[in-house]
């Protein structure tokens, strides 16, 4: 996905340097939700907010209003994440994803 944005940012603005995008690590609050409702589509949402409210802060980019785009597409994940919440309490499953021991410590 970052190669198609440099692809496309070298394209549309002739620069292949995207010096405001910053990766986070961490899991997102749909990634605690059992199960999984699309890990791409939730991942690929999560960055695209990132990605938008990074951009509105340049200088350049701030008449486009970047910032009401990832005030949308958050609103939408999170009305994405109570649905789901809402349906698997309805149907009597878990909301939460177990931790699996992944080591041979545990």
């Amino acid at each position: 996905m970052f190669k198609r944005m440099k692809e496309r940012a070298k394209l549309v603005w002739g620069d292949e340097d995207l010096p405001c995008i910053s990766l986070a690590t961490g899991a997102s609050a749909m990634h605690k939700l059992r199960p999984q409702p699309s890990w791409d589509r939730t991942c690929t949402a999560a960055a695209a907010v990132a990605l938008l409210s990074e951009l509105q802060l340049i200088s350049q980019f701030s008449p486009y209003g970047f910032d009401e785009q990832a005030e949308a597409v958050e609103d939408a994940l999170r009305v994405l994440l109570e649905a789901l919440t809402t349906r698997r309490i309805r149907m009597g499953r878990s909301i939460s994803r177990k931790v699996r021991c992944t080591s041979n410590i545990c």
